[in-house]
């Protein structure tokens, strides 16, 4: 079977799953579940391109992370919005470059976008299931309790910077259970020029999420570059944008960019506390 079993290509055809108005002010863009590949983590891309709420609180069984990105590569820590959104009885204020934890069986909710004046990318995943359940919730939370469950900036606690070619790439963010107790492993960077000094071969003892998405908000699907992707012996180059899944264990990389006409957002994760690779000999 072709490793394309692991990627979800941009346009798909996403049911609207949100109590959201109007109904243009959020554009769906790629989803990955069980439908996609069985065992997978659920993962969801969009970008908000209008102020508008959703209503009421949730919960779900899985962790969850949402990670919000400023669609200006220029000045990448500025979402140019105000997003407010509930944690049990915590309210969080985010107007930078964030990624929030949701830990399983947590309300939340009372979205609110304001003073939206650029689109903001929009990610979330859901580490613990391969599919979307939500449940209706109360807050029983003291207040203060999830005040600080949300990081800002690429500030690893040990300090490392993975290596990159100079003006390749712009760091955003990391969250790791070393960053915020609890919390699984994400990052996120903005491509910026071609690269063929991809990463070496290696493997996780976690699963593994990647995303690739164009940074146009008017045309998401696209990536407006090329990439290609190795997993195992087989190697996949494409132009859209797209989710990934690599189960624990399996070869993977080098990313490779041989053409970019614009900036991408990239991103990696997964459901371990931490990151950790192993070199594949």
């Amino acid at each position: 079977m072709s490793i394309t079993k692991y990627f979800a290509f941009a346009p798909q055809d996403l049911p609207h799953k949100f109590n959201i108005g109007p109904d243009d002010a959020h554009i769906q863009v790629a989803k990955m579940d069980s439908d996609i590949f069985k065992g997978c983590i659920f993962q969801y891309a969009s970008w908000f391109v209008k102020p508008f709420n959703w209503d009421g609180l949730f919960k779900h069984r899985s962790d969850k992370l949402i990670m919000l990105i400023g669609s200006d590569h220029n000045d990448p820590e500025n979402l140019n919005a105000e997003i407010e959104l509930w944690i049990e009885n915590d309210k969080l204020v985010l107007t930078q470059t964030s990624i929030v934890f949701i830990p399983a069986g947590v309300a939340y909710g009372r979205l609110k976008i304001r003073n939206l004046q650029k689109p903001v990318f929009h990610y979330t995943c859901h580490t613990n299931t391969d599919r979307y359940e939500a449940f209706q919730a109360e807050a029983i939370a003291d207040q203060g309790t999830y005040a600080d469950s949300w990081v800002e900036k690429y500030a690893p606690v040990d300090g490392f910077l993975p290596p990159a070619p100079e003006g390749f790439l712009t760091r955003l963010l990391w969250i790791d259970d070393k960053k915020l107790s609890g919390a699984p492993y994400l990052e996120s960077v903005w491509f910026h020029t071609v690269n063929d000094t991809g990463p070496e071969t290696h493997t996780h003892d976690f699963d593994e999420i990647i995303g690739f998405f164009g940074g146009d908000a008017e045309r998401p699907e696209e990536l407006n570059a090329e990439l290609s992707f190795q997993i195992g012996d087989e190697t996949v180059a494409f132009t859209k944008s797209c989710l990934l899944y690599i189960p624990r264990g399996i070869p993977h990389s080098p990313i490779l960019v041989p053409k970019l006409e614009r900036s991408i957002i990239h991103f990696s994760g997964g459901n371990g506390g931490d990151y950790i690779k192993k070199v594949s000999s």
